[in-house]
């Protein structure tokens, strides 16, 4: 039973493990995956109207975007 076992953990597959793994931290580095702050909703302009139970409108928010340039 040992032996088959011990066959399953032979050094090649424990080494290909470990560089797949190694690929994985180093792709999700790079790519930001492992950043605490999600992406930032775009704006979208236009209005919005907020009404009471009647139906009436109490609120009318409008909303502007202002593009940012960066380099």
């Amino acid at each position: 039973m040992w032996n088959k076992i011990k066959g399953r953990f032979d050094k090649r597959r424990l080494v290909l493990i470990a560089a797949l793994a190694g690929v994985a931290l180093y792709v999700g580095w790079r790519t930001g995956g492992f950043d605490g702050q999600p992406e930032q909703k775009r704006c979208v302009a236009g209005r919005n109207e907020v009404k009471d139970d009647k139906g009436q409108v109490v609120q009318v928010t409008r909303t502007t975007c202002i593009e940012e340039k960066t380099k």
